[in-house]
């Protein structure tokens, strides 16, 4: 089973992936993004990945310098590497777990380990994945995964976002 959430920039994918793996608990491995904003303005001012496993690295920052650019946003790819291929290698040895890759994003896809990995994971039937994708073809690969035979492809909205924690869960069981 292959769940792929799409959606606009903030309608809500990473808050319905972290509502996932509360009620999934120890049945998920994965990691999620989440922005990094200024205590004081309240501005956004970076991206940080988390593993389930509480490793957590800033990887993308207005305040870094980096020859990989999305909008005012520097990305550190090993910064990234270092939290999402660890997690993600060891979930390829876990069996009847899920794993969760939110996001597959203009990034997180500057690093070229981590496409091979995410092709690796996504494209074999026997890994169960929930996974996250921009609503735009980025990349070649968001392509691909969009048209992921067997995968249930849902774009989250402001209509269905409180919903769709029940219906994913019920795909799953």
């Amino acid at each position: 089973m292959k769940i792929i959430l799409t959606g606009e920039p903030g309608i809500g994918k990473t808050t319905l992936i972290k509502k996932l793996l509360q009620r999934l608990g120890n049945r998920v491995i994965g990691f999620w993004t989440e922005e990094v904003r200024d205590p004081k303005t309240k501005k956004r001012t970076g991206f940080k990945v988390i593993s389930t496993e509480g490793n957590a690295q800033l990887f993308a920052s207005k305040f870094f310098t980096s020859k990989h650019l999305v909008g005012s946003y520097g990305v550190n790819t090993a910064r990234f590497e270092s939290v999402a291929l660890p997690i993600l290698e060891k979930a390829k040895e876990l069996k009847d777990v899920y794993i969760v890759i939110d996001e597959i994003g203009k990034m997180e896809l500057f690093s070229k380990a981590f496409r091979e990995l995410v092709r690796e994971i996504l494209f074999n039937p026997k890994y169960k994945v929930i996974a996250t994708i921009p609503i735009r073809d980025v990349h070649p690969l968001v392509r691909d995964i969009r048209r992921l035979q067997g995968a249930v492809v849902i774009e989250v909205n402001k209509e269905n976002r409180e919903l769709l924690v029940e219906e994913i869960l019920k795909l799953l069981d």
